[in-house]
This record gives C-alpha cells, structure tokens and sequence, in this order.
C-alpha cells in the first residue's frame, strides 16, 4: 500500500551530511555516535527535513550505524512518541563520495557522489558488485583491506588503523573504471544516481572555465570532463547559474547543446557538506533542496525524467499557498462508506467509470 496518499509534494531533502567518525575531516564534537544521532535528528526534526543522504569516502559504515540507531530508537529517551514516529519517517539514503583524476586546477580531485537506493537486499549486494570490483591505478580496491594495504604501501610501520586512514586519503579512480563498472552492471546502476561537484575547487567545472562549454555552439569540451558529465545523472550545485546552465535556460545555452555535451539535462541538487555540528542542516546561503516525490528511491529517481520540474533551490518551500486556497481532504461519513481522502495541494485526478460519482464529488467539493 503507497503510504503517501497525497501523491507528490515538495520536502526539503539534504543529501550531503557526513556523520561522526567520517572518513575525513572529522570536526564533529559530539562524545560517541549516539549522541551525535540525537543531535542529527533533533536538528533534522527542527528544520523540518524529510530526506538525507548519510555520506562518506568511500563507504557506507555509517549509514549502517545511523540506521541501526532509528531502528532501535524506542529505546532513547530524549525524544517523545510523535518525534519518534516523524524520525522513523524520515528518508535515509547511503551516499558514497569517490574522489577521481585528473586533479582539477587547484590541485585537487574531482568529487563524485554515488547516492545508493537503501533497500537492505540491494545493499547487501554492494560489496561485491561495487565496493571490491573498484581498484586505482596500482590494483589497491575500494574496501578496507585495500585501503590498509595502500596506506602500508608508504609507511609499513602504521598500524592497521592509521593504515586505513592514510589509504584512504591517498585513494583515487579513473574515471574509466567507474564508466566501465556501471555499464557492465545493469542493476548497479538501475539503482544508483550519480552526482557530480560542480564547485571551482573540487568539480569538474574547475577542469576549464565552466561559461566556455556553453557560451556558445562552438564550445569545446575536452574529452574527461564530457566523459564525468555523461556518467553523472545529476550536479550537486546550489548555484543558481548552475541550474540554468545544466537545464539549458541560460543565455547562449540550449537544451539540444547541454544535451550534445553532457548526454542529458541535469538536476542541480544540494546539501549541507556537514563536517560539524553547527552546519548540520545549515546550507549555505540557505540554499535549501527541494524536491517534489515521494520519500522514495524511483521517486527521488524522478529528478532524472524531469528536472526542471522537481528540484528547486531555495529558502522557502515552492508554491507554497495560503490555507484557504488548500482542500487538505475530504471526509465521505454514510453508511455505505466512512473513509478520509487525502488531496494533493496540486494537481488531483477522478477517475472512475461512468454514473459513479465523480461529477457528484466534484460539485460537493466545490
């Protein structure tokens, strides 16, 4: 049964926050991760959040670890029955942020995030169909064991945990790697939206000044950076040039030439990029993401079919109306039927075969 009755409407999702423990730039003050999930979901319910991506290098552990943590959250006394119950609702998905050649003009890696569906089956698959069939150039792969090598590979006497640390920061992909992997995985992909960084110090904008791909029909692209936009389904960008570029309504940029260079129009979407308490939650700019489905995998994977429609970055919530203008639902009480239906503050479809009510409904609801 589709438990959301209204059909799709606009929650703000935040698909970018890393946890305690994170893999890399651990600044989160919080004494165990207990108390960090207390903090993450008294923050989550307090900016009325409904989605968030739990991310880190490399791994979904903590993801894991959040999870269990709702799962048992009956159990934790610091919050009541109704913010238990809105927690459980909130949807959580496991988000991996890979780090790929070339270094961009800074000096730094391209950021690419793989935002997983987190159904347990298909998660249970991931280790093998992802995590150990990943490798860099030197044959070290994506998993534990690989990173402590690597990390042992420049200092032997670290141990296995500063081991891990140090492979981990030393790890990165070729772009062909993870090119090659999804198209030889059908279901890898099926399930799996690929963002990538557009930032000038970490995206794969700061390749080349981003206006020369699109000012004109003769923009060049070179081959790596078309080849890093026609993997990724979506732009994590809270730039509202952005946006224009990659939905083609930017001056001097079309849908057909977007398209032509970067395989298809992209969803710009946003996160918080929390590494500490104070920013959980706290985009910049108040650049908050909006998103119009249902707190779904196939209903996030909506912003790929429509992307100008079901993504906003804003502060406020998008078409946002005022009560009167809203029928939240109607309440059919007889003896024949006494049930509530739900109505969307959009768009509402009738459907039923001829002389069963509709123009009746519609009159009374009028």
């Amino acid at each position: 049964m589709n438990k959301f009755k209204r059909g799709s409407e606009w929650r703000k999702w935040d698909l970018h926050i890393h946890t305690k423990d994170t893999n890399k730039n651990d600044n989160f003050s919080s004494p165990d991760f207990e108390k960090f999930c207390i903090t993450l979901f008294k923050k989550a319910l307090e900016k009325d959040i409904k989605a968030i991506g739990i991310t880190d290098y490399f791994e979904i552990n903590n993801f894991k670890n959040v999870k269990k943590f709702v799962n048992d959250i009956d159990s934790c006394d610091d919050f009541n029955i109704q913010e238990k119950k809105d927690i459980k609702e909130i949807f959580l998905l496991p988000n991996i942020e890979l780090r790929i050649l070339p270094a961009t003009d800074s000096g730094g890696l391209i950021n690419i995030h793989c935002i997983f569906n987190p159904d347990e089956n298909f998660l249970g698959q991931l280790e093998n169909d992802f995590f150990s069939s990943l490798e860099d150039s030197a044959g070290s792969k994506m998993n534990r064991s690989g990173f402590i090598g690597l990390g042992k590979s420049s200092d032997n006497s670290l141990s296995d945990n500063a081991a891990y640390k140090k492979g981990i920061e030393e790890f990165h992909l070729e772009p062909s790697i993870l090119i090659k992997l999804f198209k030889e995985k059908s279901g890898l992909k099926e399930n799996t939206i690929i963002a990538v960084s557009n930032s000038n110090n970490d995206g794969a904008s700061a390749l080349q000044e981003h206006y020369k791909l699109f000012e004109n029909e003769t923009g060049s692209l070179d081959a790596v950076r078309k080849n890093i936009y026609e993997l990724s389904g979506a732009i994590f960008s809270g730039n509202p040039s952005d946006k224009g570029f990659f939905i083609g309504e930017k001056n001097g940029c079309n849908e057909q030439l977007v398209i032509s260079k970067c395989g298809s129009l992209k969803p710009c979407i946003h996160g918080s990029d929390a590494h500490c308490e104070d920013k959980l939650f706290n985009p910049d700019k108040n650049r908050f993401c909006w998103i119009k489905s249902d707190l779904t995998f196939e209903g996030f994977k909506q912003i790929l079919c429509e992307p100008k429609d079901r993504v906003k970055i804003q502060a406020n919530k998008p078409e946002e109306k005022s009560g009167y203008h809203v029928i939240k639902s109607i309440k059919i009480d007889s003896e024949i039927c006494k049930q509530d239906i739900l109505l969307n503050p959009n768009l509402n479809t009738i459907i039923g075969g001829r002389s069963t009510g509709k123009s009746t409904l519609l009159q009374l609801i009028a």
